[in-house]
Parts: structure tokens; C-alpha cells; sequence
């Protein structure tokens, strides 16, 4: 399944100017692919499970 890059950029606040997705989007699913079946081999109690407070996320 490939990602919307678009979306997940807007959805993270990342204003990234028109056409420049299009251009590494090629390089980002060969990332995916390449990352996703090792995400399988983390056990669960070594996911990291990371709650960053609203200053830390927004400090304006």
C-alpha cells in the first residue's frame, strides 16, 4: 500500500512547497519498503512508547 506523503506532511504540520513531495516521494516508498518488515522483529516490550508533553511538541 503506498502512503499519501501529502497528507502525512499536512497532517504533521510540514509545510512542503508544491511538486517537492512528488520529487522523494520515490525514495520515501523504497524507504517504507525497505523498513516495514523490519518493524515485525521489535518485540513489543522494546517499542518505545514516547508521550511528549504539548510544550515539547508546540513551543511557541
Amino acid at each position: 500500500m503506498t502512503k499519501n506523503w501529502k497528507l502525512i506532511a499536512a497532517g504533521n504540520g510540514l509545510r512542503v512547497p508544491e511538486g517537492e513531495l512528488e520529487k522523494v516521494a520515490p525514495s520515501l516508498n523504497a524507504l517504507e519498503a525497505a523498513f516495514r518488515p523490519l518493524v515485525a522483529t521489535i518485540p513489543l516490550e522494546i517499542e518505545p512508547a514516547i508521550i511528549l508533553s504539548e510544550a515539547a511538541v508546540d513551543p511557541q
